[in-house]
């Protein structure tokens, strides 16, 4: 454990500092910004803050006036090599006044609740309303864990190293999570995207892409589709495109499909190519904005950040945007943590409630280092 980086992060949290700390797929160390300005760090759209560097996090809907967060850069903090004078600047830095945090309880929504929401979507996919929705819904873990919170990064980045894993703090915006999908990664002239869909446990069956289902095939189907859409409304034709194959998360699998292409073919039009990608059907569902549209009236929980995008802007050619996935909402009374799944015809609603299960145990079992007797979440 890195003590020097739990310290700087438990200064940040007691001061109501903003910051971020984040550690790339496949990395072996961490990056921190801590903004010290007293800028602004809610912006309302992408184009905002497209010219800004530092640290981003959209909202899943960006059209109902939810707010991007940015926190700058002002001071970074290598996580491998912190010494004694960067962790005395940041011990010296004033506090902020402590945000005013929602009283509102999450809402849990319970099993059969949940069947029955996807039984719902299954008949509207049957009328031909749309042919796939992802439904989430939240675990609650009651307590204050505030003081776990450092140390649980650092947890969180040994069992993920495959994830995108950050931790961030803004005021009352106070995440932490271990994403397995990039959204869009700009490095070294090349522009690159995922399509990811469809889950199963980890074993050694499942790594064989042909042993999926078609439900499963399908529902990673749309999402593939959807990004072809996307490259051919951006005139993009000269891009790479791999084969399905299936990649490991933690203790799940997922079918992916890789796509990439030259800068060049996009250029200053970059962030309108993010806005069209955000949210995908790996997120929302197919067609997009019907799926968005009944979910958001399904659904009776704010997504808020979960399902967003997130990632840092380093330079005009270094940029690593991921959704927002498996991920936990941090309240001084409780942690939220959002989970959820791809609905399509096929869909057997005890198999998507599993599904959710799944997904959810990559964190509670890191949770269980931390908090005695947590079998599980409620709900489950």
């Amino acid at each position: 454990m890195n003590e020097a980086l739990v310290k700087i992060h438990n200064n940040c949290i007691s001061k109501n500092l903003p910051f971020v700390t984040f550690r790339l797929p496949q990395k072996d160390h961490s990056v921190t910004y801590i903004q010290t300005s007293q800028g602004i760090t809610r912006w309302k759209s992408i184009r905002e803050i497209s010219s800004q560097k530092g640290f981003i996090m959209a909202p899943f809907d960006t059209r109902n006036g939810a707010n991007y967060i940015l926190v700058k850069p002002d001071l970074i903090i290598e996580g491998h090599n912190i010494s004694p004078d960067q962790l005395s600047v940041v011990e010296s830095l004033e506090s902020r006044q402590q945000p005013d945090w929602p009283e509102a309880y999450p809402v849990v929504t319970g099993k059969e609740a949940y069947m029955e929401q996807v039984e719902g979507i299954r008949t509207s996919i049957s009328t031909g309303a749309f042919q796939k929705a992802v439904l989430s819904r939240i675990m609650v873990i009651e307590g204050d864990y505030f003081s776990i919170i450092a140390r649980l990064f650092q947890s969180i980045c040994k069992k993920h190293p495959n994830a995108f894993v950050y931790l961030l703090k803004s005021d009352e915006h106070f995440w932490i999570g271990a994403s397995p999908e990039p959204l869009m990664r700009l490095r070294e002239g090349r522009v690159s995207t995922v399509s990811l869909a469809g889950t199963r446990p980890y074993a050694k069956a499942h790594l064989d892409v042909n042993r999926w289902t078609v439900k499963e095939v399908l529902e990673q189907e749309y999402v593939t589709r959807y990004i072809h859409d996307v490259l051919r409304r951006f005139d993009i034709r000269d891009y790479r495109v791999s084969s399905p194959y299936v990649r490991k998360a933690g203790n799940l699998v997922h079918l992916c499909t890789d796509f990439s292409f030259e800068f060049e073919a996009i250029g200053k039009r970059l962030w309108d190519f993010v806005n069209a990608m955000h949210p995908t059907p790996a997120v929302a569902g197919h067609p997009k904005d019907d799926a968005i549209d009944y979910i958001k009236k399904l659904e009776p929980h704010d997504r808020d950040y979960y399902t967003g995008f997130l990632g840092p802007v380093i330079s005009n050619d270094t940029i690593d945007l991921f959704v927002n996935l498996r991920c936990l909402k941090i309240n001084p009374n409780y942690l939220s943590l959002f989970i959820g799944g791809g609905i399509v015809l096929d869909s057997n609603p005890a198999d998507e409630w599993n599904e959710t299960l799944w997904k959810a145990e990559g964190l509670l079992w890191v949770l269980r280092s931390y908090i005695k007797n947590l079998t599980s979440a409620n709900g489950s």
